[in-house]
């Protein structure tokens, strides 16, 4: 027979070993798992459910299988090029159909997608996202994590994901001569770690965004326009000539030299491509430019000496 004692040990184990099993909640936060809204369904043990984090410390079972209705394309729930099977005329359920519901979808996904479950993904192009719909005959929303293959005027919303997923290259900046330049001679900038000139992101549902290097920009820091030179300044260097010393700069070199604070940026030509093809993106930016990243130059002059005969 157990004692009170005894019971309370016992309820405060079980208690440990849920709190266990319901690992990875922010602390001082009690986690939450929300049932499936269905009769007679037991998502735990029904493929059709799995348990996501929908925010944090709150655990839903989400239904991932299409209704019965659905024909589930992505674009207009038809077939044999008939058109829409559903109204789209009425805000905001404008965007695409799922069978005869008209519905929108939260482009790109709250959801981070390391968090995406991942295993019942239907295809490469596809994302898992809110979608609310508007049923025929029904006065409330249809409301559902599920997975889509996003619609053609979704593609935008993607193609800023994918523009993203850019990352420019950490180069550095150099020049020549090395040390310290001096007033009316040709200064040589070149900039090292460009790599081959271009950049692939990652895919954004069926979006990806090349970068191709178009050509770099440099900023003397003496207050000069900045020059657009040749994207290879591996070894072409664009050059400028500085027509004043710079012994009354801030920016100081690693010896304590006053200079000018010169800096440059990479400008890329972006493309986005969906399964190989290019598609345009009305709305997306079609250039990128990197982080500004520089040095100092030092710039003094040289005394001459002039003498008559």
């Amino acid at each position: 027979m157990l004692t009170p004692r005894r019971v309370s040990q016992v309820l405060l184990a079980a208690a440990v070993l849920l709190a266990g099993l319901l690992g990875g909640v922010v602390p001082g936060q009690a986690a939450t798992v929300r049932p499936a809204a269905a009769d007679a369904v037991d998502p735990a043990n029904d493929p059709c459910y799995v348990l996501i984090q929908v925010r944090p410390g709150v655990f839903e079972y989400v239904n991932i299988c299409p209704d019965p209705d659905e024909n589930d394309d992505g674009g207009d729930g038809g077939s044999g090029g008939g058109g829409p099977r559903c109204d789209l005329t009425e805000e905001p359920y404008d965007e695409f159909c799922l069978g005869t519901k008209a519905c929108r979808a939260d482009i790109p996904s709250p959801l981070p997608e390391d968090e995406w479950p991942e295993h019942t993904r239907p295809g490469p192009d596809h994302i898992f996202t809110f979608v609310q719909c508007r049923v025929p005959g029904q006065e409330e929303p249809y409301e559902r994590w599920r997975w889509i293959e996003p619609y053609e005027g979704a593609l935008p919303g993607l193609g800023w994901q994918a523009l993203g997923r850019l990352q420019t290259p950490a180069f550095t900046m150099r020049f020549e001569p090395a040390g310290m330049t001096y007033v009316g001679a040709d200064t040589r900038f070149l900039l090292d770690g460009l790599g081959d000139g271009e950049i692939i992101g990652s895919v954004a549902g069926p979006l990806q965004a090349t970068g191709t290097l178009s050509h770099v920009e440099i900023d003397p820091g003496d207050g000069s326009d900045t020059i657009d030179c040749d994207p290879d300044l591996r070894s072409r260097a664009c050059e400028h000539v500085y027509l004043e010393m710079s012994h009354d700069q801030t920016a100081e070199d690693f010896d304590g030299n006053p200079g000018f604070a010169a800096q440059a940026r990479l400008v890329y030509d972006v493309t986005f491509t969906m399964g190989g093809a290019e598609v345009n993106l009305p709305g997306v930016p079609d250039s990128l430019e990197s982080p500004w990243n520089g040095t100092v130059v030092p710039v003094g002059e040289i005394q001459a000496l002039v003498r008559t005969r």
